[in-house]
């Protein structure tokens, strides 16, 4: 359940106790498509902005410089815990080529910071297998119970990193009448939902890429 990576994520038992509707944390993405000097995609680079209030609530207690914000110490060990944590979920991140899905390796190149007032979780997903030059691809972030909600920023929330070539993007933001539709719903049907749940895929921040 979702609920035990946000206990594990932050150790933040009371927080999944003391929710009372879906959802329950909300996350702003920037993301990257980091493109290889031949052409192919090699991976995709998440920025992941949690909402303040949960951003507050995760570093009370832990260790803080003398001007009070969180030690570099206190973001590496919250930022290791993430990564492990995000690894039963598939970081939320689905890819496809066509009807084929497109594996990803373990991440690489991560870390938190804090502006003062919100955490943001950074790390790279390369490609198992770096998809052909040419054709369609399709990337989904999403949370399948919906506890957590991303959302795409405002301002380029997506961008084509490194030799993209002729590639061109495409986003597409979830209907805003499935995100209100989702309030009507009691609390005993969201904790019956598992990772395994596709109830979320229609929340999802989806970009097609395609490349002639």
């Amino acid at each position: 359940m979702i609920q035990r990576f946000l206990a594990t994520l932050f150790v933040l038992t009371a927080l999944t106790g003391a929710a009372t509707a879906h959802p329950h944390v909300w996350v702003e993405v920037h993301s990257e498509l980091d493109y290889t000097p031949a052409g192919t995609l090699a991976g995709v680079r998440h920025h992941w902005k949690f909402d303040e209030a949960f951003s507050t609530y995760a570093l009370q207690g832990l260790e803080t410089t003398p001007d009070g914000k969180p030690s570099e110490k206190t973001l590496k060990e919250l930022a290791l815990v993430n990564i492990e944590s995000l690894h039963e979920f598939d970081f939320f991140t689905y890819a496809k080529r066509g009807k084929q899905d497109v594996k990803f390796l373990p991440p690489k190149d991560y870390s938190l910071t804090y502006d003062g007032t919100a955490l943001t979780l950074h790390f790279t997903l390369p490609l198992a297998e770096p998809p052909a030059k040419k054709g369609e691809l399709a990337l989904d972030v999403y949370d399948p119970t919906y506890f957590v909600a991303f959302q795409l920023a405002d301002t380029d929330p997506i961008k084509l990193a490194g030799n993209a070539g002729d590639c061109a993007l495409t986003l597409h933001r979830p209907d805003p009448a499935a995100t209100g539709s989702s309030t009507t719903l009691s609390e005993g049907f969201f904790n019956a939902l598992t990772s395994a749940s596709e109830f979320g895929s229609q929340f999802a921040n989806r970009v097609t890429v395609k490349c002639s």
